[in-house]
């Protein structure tokens, strides 16, 4: 399954998970079936709020996850109509965590109710 993590840094597995989808400045790919990681730069985090789209790009690219710390309403409907399932990254602060947690079954989906509604939700 291939995931998308958003991300502060590209410091490999110990990098810190972005607190929101749209503003990270990187993203990490994850090939979880061969532990595949690349880390790709965000060419929308300098954005007019509810502007960043790169939903499109991960669908091509064969994403069927976002693991994510915080997420708007629209890029989590966007997400969600295109068959990318979105999960709470939760307590994990970087990568690797957020990998392990996700691997044990332990992170919980996104629903409407977990959506931020504006900048300062977290």
């Amino acid at each position: 399954m291939k995931l998308i993590i958003p991300l502060d840094e590209r410091e490999g597995l110990g990098s810190r998970i972005c607190d929101h989808f749209g503003s990270a400045p990187f993203f990490a790919l994850v090939e979880t079936e061969t532990g595949e990681l690349n880390i790709i730069d965000n060419s929308c985090n300098h954005h007019e709020h509810g502007q960043c789209t790169p939903a499109d790009s991960f669908v091509a690219m064969g994403v069927q996850a976002v693991l994510c710390n915080g997420i708007g309403a629209g890029a989590a409907s966007k997400l969600q109509m295109l068959g990318i399932e979105i999960f709470m990254a939760g307590p994990a602060s970087n990568l690797g965590d957020a990998l392990g947690l996700y691997r044990s079954g332990s992170l919980v989906k996104v629903t409407q109710k977990q959506v931020c509604s504006g900048h300062s939700c977290h």
